[in-house]
This record gives C-alpha cells, sequence and structure tokens, in this order.
C-alpha cells in the first residue's frame, strides 16, 4: 500500500536503520508524522518524540535535537527559519515539505547537513516527490525544486484533456501510484472530480488532480 511504499522509499535515501534516531515533530493528526513512523520504525530506527512544549520553543526543541542524537527531521521551513544550524549540528537530513523552501533557507543548512525539498498532498499519501537541495545553492537563487517522483509514483504535467503539455507550458500537476487514495468518504462528488482514471499505462489505476 502507500505508506509501505512511503517507508520502502525513503528508508534508504535517508539511511534510517538501527541506531539511527528520527525526530518526531508533527502532531500525530498531521500526515506528515505517517513519514516519520513509517520510516523509522520500519528500519528498526529510535523516535525521538517531541514534546509540547519542544514543539512551542526552538530553543528547547535544539537542545531535544543534540540530547537524543537526531540525526533525521522532517519539519516545514518556517520551523527550520527559527533554528540555528550550529545548534544542531549532529542532523545530517533535514526533510522539508508543506511549504514554500526559499534558496535563502536552504543554503544556510545545505553546508552542514543534507536538504530534501519534497512535495505531497495527503491524497497521495504524504510525499508524491522528494530530492536533495544542491549544496551549492546561493541565497539569490530561484526556489529548489520539489525533486522526483519517489519509486512506484508517477507524476504528470496535464492539460484539461488529460494531455501531456510540452516542456516550459503550464499545466495540472497529476499524481498516480500506490500512495492515491481510493477518494473522499461521503464524498462522491468531490471525489470524481479529484480522482479521475489514469490514461497512462496498463494498470487501470486512478490519478489526483492536485
Amino acid at each position: 500500500g502507500g505508506v509501505a511504499n512511503l517507508a520502502a522509499a525513503m528508508r534508504p535515501v535517508l539511511g534510517v536503520a538501527e541506531g539511527v534516531t528520527v525526530l518526531q515533530f508533527a502532531s500525530f493528526s498531521f500526515d506528515a508524522a505517517v513519514l516519520d513512523v513509517a520510516v523509522t520504525l520500519s528500519g528498526g530506527g529510535t523516535l525521538a518524540i517531541a514534546s509540547a512544549e519542544e514543539r512551542a520553543e526552538p530553543t528547547a526543541l535544539a537542545e531535544m535535537i543534540e540530547s537524543a542524537g537526531v540525526s533525521t527531521a522532517s519539519v516545514v521551513p518556517s520551523l527550520l527559519t527559527m533554528l540555528d544550524p550550529a545548534s544542531t549540528s549532529g542532523v545530517r537530513n533535514w526533510v522539508l515539505g508543506a511549504e514554500l523552501m526559499t534558496a535563502g533557507l536552504a543554503s544556510r543548512w545545505t553546508a552542514q547537513a543534507k536538504v530534501w525539498n519534497t512535495y505531497g498532498p495527503t491524497e497521495a499519501t504524504v510525499m508524491a516527490t522528494a530530492g536533495p537541495v544542491d549544496e551549492d545553492i546561493r541565497p539569490q537563487d530561484r526556489p529548489p525544486a520539489i525533486g522526483r517522483p519517489l519509486d512506484n509514483v508517477r507524476t504528470y504535467v496535464l492539460d484539461g484533456f488529460l494531455h501531456p503539455v510540452p516542456a516550459g507550458a503550464t499545466g495540472e500537476l497529476y499524481v498516480a501510484g500506490p500512495g492515491v487514495a481510493r477518494g473522499y468518504v461521503g464524498r462522491s462528488d468531490l471525489t470524481a472530480e479529484r480522482f479521475v482514471a489514469c490514461p497512462f499505462g496498463a494498470d487501470g489505476g486512478q490519478m489526483y488532480r492536485t
């Protein structure tokens, strides 16, 4: 299923295994928590769960990250703006999503850690694309790209007739693969609007209109 595919795709690139500690920052009511739990526990790693106080106070969070030996952390860019790279020097992977990441923010962190920019709606099991930010990125550069599709995930930029648009043209992003949900509970009208049959490939699956 989608969660298993997410874990299998991200666990090796983040190096999550026994002896590795991952920050659990997102509330368990937020879909990003699924990434932390699935990737970490499927690899035999350890979750360092942030308390309410640590979620609200960047200084307390940084102290917890260092004391727990966190090496991978999934957070939103706005949180990273409030942390000091020097105070979280043990983190080797910052996985960012849910908000726009600027080149200025990324450039503050790439000297000491690998920074991952990700994209994905809840309807596609948290994450559809991911990629490491160029370590030589400069503050004046364009925002980092959202990466490439995860293993077994397919993305298409299509026009209103579900035809691929030429490179450089504007279209709508569609996501297909095992992570795509079946629809919205009790909302058949919205399901029909956002989840459509995928005309590419022979698996007869559906894709999500982002």
